[in-house]
């Protein structure tokens, strides 16, 4: 599912503070396929949808409701699908068909004269190079029963007379279209009675399809409607009524540029990626390289970092000299041409060196995981490196930098195991309303710490699968655009949430297992390996320990704010004692030995000792060479 890269470093600290050096092996990570997501709104949705913010949560393409039979026309239509252009979002019209006023296949009153009307309202942005896609038919009438006289077969001729019509009108034009079918798996089976559906048969798969589910596992990366008769599979699925614009959320069962191919109008002639960029992670101060190729007639190319367009990238490949961490994050190459644009994402981690800040203070004993989202996923206490997914972005964050989650797509994934009580997780988080049910800090297949619980209240608590969904009481709601210090710390019987260094609320839950495996979002293998509860906002120095931290202690973490806590080793003090021996006071991470290593020349090193430190704070005591010697420490990540 992901590759992971363990990452040998050493930090080495010259005795006059003179010189910190890394050594590092290069790491790289592949990003797993997403699935591109769509919506469809009408007029029950705001005349101004923010198409941007839509975007910008992830968004590739929209439908928006033109008109209904032969009477409604929507009358935000002409505000909505040209404000979803606009923002760049791919988008086509759709007819909601009412055979059952309409109960004829020609003439008056049927297929034929809903056709008319929809092109009348719609026709105009049924054309090609300006991102527009295909018409589809949304096919739901609950007035046309088997009680009513409708069949099988009538059902299906109304709906390849709709098609035919749309597709000779766009030919008329010059434009080959297929129009997409939309229906739901409850209305395209035939269903007994008189109340029944008539559903549709197998002359309609000429036809693009759409299918409208909602299962309570559904999930736009892994999900699938659970029903596609009676075409053979499924190309889009509605898995639920709301979503980041107002209204339904969709999702392609394939890649976007496949997407663009049967649904854009042109998309035959769309660009065409044959090589796209992976996640990679490089040293501090070496070049970087992301590679893409596209077919394609006259594509043109153009990069972006964190959302923003870089002048002058204009080329398939973008190279950066001298990587500084400033240069850590998502990068997307477009490659576009009259037909389409068409994005595709890698993220860049960088390797830079670990530095104390001023008034930075040890840490608490019994750590076994720190990842800082200081320009890269690894785990700089233990030995879980994260790989990324979906784009995740580097920020500015409270203590260096941090981890960005865009709430839909973007996720770390580390492997390990969960831990039993007891255990602490302390991190810092900059919170925004999720667009989903809830938001995950943490979780499994079984577990999940919640930022936010349900998005109606977006209060913290935890989750265990199949037993409950919990809230600390009493009830507290990380505030928005703000960094927040948290602390879950947990017991065999309670979990007990800490806010900026304070006790705030408590649960009881017996044994509750601290899930690891998935940062930014939960994960629940019994369905179906199903993602969902995606984080939006920043994370930054998220810790775990291995036992219930103090109160004390957990305020000391919060109290030192943006200096956070000690990274590297560091010589703190050097005393010449009077029998020729020398004293060094050291700090490092604690629980970790220091590997002490002289030289008298800066050239040539030997091993002097090694020291443990199990408070972050240690000594040596030893001979010194003559007239001089050089020391360096290192502790190993």
């Amino acid at each position: 599912m992901f590759a992971r890269n363990s990452i040998s470093r050493k930090l080495v600290v010259f005795f006059n503070g003179a010189l910190i050096l890394f050594i590092s092996t290069l790491a790289v990570t592949t990003a797993r396929a997403q699935r591109p997501l769509g919506t469809d709104v009408s007029g029950y949705q705001p005349e101004d949808i923010n198409w941007t913010g839509v975007k910008n949560d992830g968004v590739s393409f929209a439908w928006v409701k033109a008109t209904e039979g032969t009477y409604y026309e929507n009358p935000y239509f002409t505000s909505q699908l040209p404000g979803a252009a606009s923002a760049g979002v791919y988008v086509g019209a759709y007819h909601f068909a009412r055979p059952s006023d309409d109960p004829n296949i020609t003439g008056a009153s049927s297929a034929d004269s809903e056709a008319a009307y929809f092109w009348s309202v719609a026709g105009g942005y049924v054309k090609a190079g300006g991102g527009y896609l295909v018409p589809m038919l949304d096919w739901e009438d609950t007035g046309a029963t088997n009680g009513g006289g409708f069949t099988e077969t009538f059902m299906s001729e109304w709906v390849n007379e709709w098609c035919n019509d749309i597709s000779n009108y766009a030919a008329a034009d010059g434009i080959i279209v297929r129009p997409v079918v939309y229906t739901g798996t409850w209305y395209s089976v035939p269903t007994s009675g008189a109340s029944g559906y008539p559903g549709l048969n197998s002359t309609v798969t000429n036809w693009p399809d759409w299918f409208a589910a909602y299962p309570s596992d559904a999930n736009a990366q892994t999900g699938n409607p659970g029903g596609e008769s009676p075409w053979p599979s499924w190309n889009i699925w509605q898995y639920g009524d709301t979503n980041w614009s107002g209204g339904d959320a969709d999702v392609y069962n394939g890649t976007f540029q496949n997407f663009l191919a049967t649904f854009a109008i042109g998309g035959t002639n769309a660009p065409y990626f044959v090589a796209v960029p992976t996640n990679i992670t490089v040293d501090l101060g070496s070049n970087a390289t992301l590679y893409s190729k596209a077919s394609g007639t006259s594509v043109n190319f153009q990069w972006y970092f964190n959302g923003k367009a870089i002048s002058g990238a204009t080329s398939s490949n973008l190279t950066i000299v001298d990587v500084q961490l400033t240069n850590a994050g998502a990068y997307t190459v477009t490659a576009s041409n009259s037909y389409a644009n068409i994005p595709v994402a890698a993220t860049l981690s960088v390797l830079g060196p670990l530095f104390n800040s001023p008034n930075s203070i040890l840490d608490p004993s019994n750590m076994v995981n720190w990842w800082t989202g200081n320009g890269n996923p690894n785990d700089i206490y233990g030995v879980t490196n994260a790989a990324i997914f979906g784009g995740v972005t580097y920020t500015n964050a409270k203590v260096g930098l941090g981890f960005g989650f865009n709430g839909s797509t973007t996720f770390l994934s580390n492997n390990a195991a969960e831990i039993a009580p007891p255990w602490t997780v302390s991190v810092w988080v900059y919170r925004q309303n999720a667009p989903g049910a809830a938001a995950s800090l943490l979780g499994d297949e079984t577990y999940a710490l919640k930022i936010e619980q349900y998005n109606t209240t977006r209060e913290v608590g935890i989750s265990e699968s199949g037993v409950a969904d919990y809230l600390f009481s009493p009830a507290y709601t990380v505030p928005q655009n703000k960094w927040t210090h948290l602390a879950y710390v947990a017991t065999s019987s309670t979990v007990t949430l800490y806010t900026n260094g304070v006790q705030e609320g408590t649960i009881s839950a017996s044994n509750f297992e601290l899930p690891r495996a998935y940062i930014g979002v939960d994960w629940f293998s019994q369905l179906a390996g199903i993602y969902n509860d995606y984080l939006l906002g920043d994370v930054n120095d998220l810790q775990i320990y291995t036992r219930a931290l103090a109160a004390s202690e957990i305020a000391s973490i919060y109290n030192a704010g943006s200096a956070g806590l000690v990274r590297a080793p560091a010589f703190t003090s050097v005393t010449n004692l009077s029998n020729g021996q020398i004293k060094l006071g050291l700090i490092g991470q604690t629980g970790k030995s220091i590997s002490l290593l002289s030289s008298t020349n800066l050239l040539n090193w030997s091993s002097t000792a090694t020291i443990a430190n199990p408070t972050g704070a240690t000594n040596y005591t030893g001979a010194t060479a003559s007239p001089q010697e050089f020391y360096r420490a290192t502790q190993k990540y």
